[in-house]
Parts: C-alpha cells; sequence; structure tokens
C-alpha cells in the first residue's frame, strides 16, 4: 500500500513550508486577468492566451522564457501538422468513414511525438500533441479550419507576450530560505549565491 502512496500523492510541501499568495501567485493571476481583456476586445474569450498565461508563469524569468519559447515552438509545430491533417481531410474526405479519420490522427501522433523528442524538447510533446488534436478532433468540420489554427497561434503568442511582460514589471520571485540560514534570499533560483 506504501507504494501506491507514494507513486499517487506527493511527499508535501518543503519543510518551513507556509500557505500564503505569493509573486509567482499575483503574477498569474494579473496576466490571466490582461489576457482576458485583451481577448474581450477582440471579441472573444482568449481561453488559449489565458491557458498560455497559467503555463508560461515561472518563479524567475528565465524560466518563464525558456517555457513560453517552448510554448511558441510547441504550438506552431501542432498547428503545422494540423493544418496539414485538415488539408489532406478536405481532399480526401476520410470524415466520411470516421474510424480512417481517427486512425489517421492518432497514427500521426508519432511523427509530432518523435519530432519533439528529435529537437531535444520532450517537455513540450504532449503539448504539441494537445494542440494538434485540438485542431483536428474539434474543427475538421468547420467551413474554414485553417483561420483556427492561426488564431490559435496568435492566441499563445498573445498569452505568452503578456505572461513576459507581467513577470518582468513586477519584483522577482524571491526563494525565502533565509530563515533556515543556509542561503540569503537574494540568491538565484538554482540556491547558488550570484556572482557580482
Amino acid at each position: 500500500m506504501g507504494r501506491w502512496r507514494d507513486l499517487l500523492f506527493d511527499k508535501g510541501p518543503e519543510e518551513g513550508f507556509r500557505i500564503h499568495v505569493g509573486m509567482r501567485i499575483v503574477k498569474t493571476v494579473i496576466a490571466v486577468y490582461v489576457c482576458g481583456l485583451i481577448g474581450y476586445l477582440r471579441g472573444e474569450l482568449g481561453f488559449f492566451s489565458i491557458i498560455a498565461a497559467v503555463i508560461c508563469m515561472q518563479k524567475s524569468t528565465d524560466a518563464t522564457i525558456k517555457n513560453s519559447f517552448n510554448r511558441v515552438v510547441g504550438t506552431a509545430i501542432g498547428g503545422v501538422f494540423g493544418v496539414a491533417m485538415l488539408f489532406a481531410e478536405t481532399h480526401l474526405h476520410m470524415q466520411r468513414c470516421m474510424p480512417i479519420y481517427l486512425l489517421a490522427v492518432a497514427l500521426l501522433l508519432i511523427p509530432i511525438m518523435l519530432l519533439t523528442l528529435a529537437i531535444k524538447k520532450p517537455t513540450m510533446t504532449a503539448f504539441t500533441c494537445i494542440v494538434f488534436l485540438s485542431i483536428v478532433i474539434n474543427h475538421f468540420t468547420d467551413a474554414s479550419p485553417y483561420p483556427y489554427a492561426l488564431d490559435r497561434l496568435l492566441d499563445t503568442i498573445v498569452g505568452i507576450i503578456v505572461t513576459l511582460v507581467v513577470n518582468l514589471a513586477l519584483p522577482p520571485y524571491e526563494k525565502r530560505r533565509a530563515a533556515a540560514g543556509d542561503v540569503p534570499a537574494s540568491d538565484n533560483i538554482n540556491g547558488e549565491a550570484e556572482k557580482k
């Protein structure tokens, strides 16, 4: 039973952890609100920019930039494969036989996954597949599904830009381990003292 508990549940918070609203939470809430407002002004809800804001916001600016880059690349790859699949569907009319269409969709996940591994970005594999699936499953019956794919990329980029601006504009996250006495609060995210 202990093995399953270890597999299914986290060990719990770090020692000295206390529940509080930290800067990462504040920055995420602000980024989500701004993305929602931008979506509202564009006449939509901005769902994908909001999701991008939540996923991309990290403890440090460097981590946010890295995660944002992966998100853009993953969206682009998933979008290209999604548009290619929709193009093939419009010419081959695979939706007439839904099991064949679904088989083609499932098989196309193989090159998507292999590509993310080939470019040494395994952390974006799942997200890239999700973008692809959101295009080919949700929008293959649309009269014009290509604008959806482009809008999906634009929404994600809006969310990433907002997240980066919010992360750069507000004070950085500081790991507060000074109470333990082992590392000053001004240390970087890896716990190493900054070199002067």
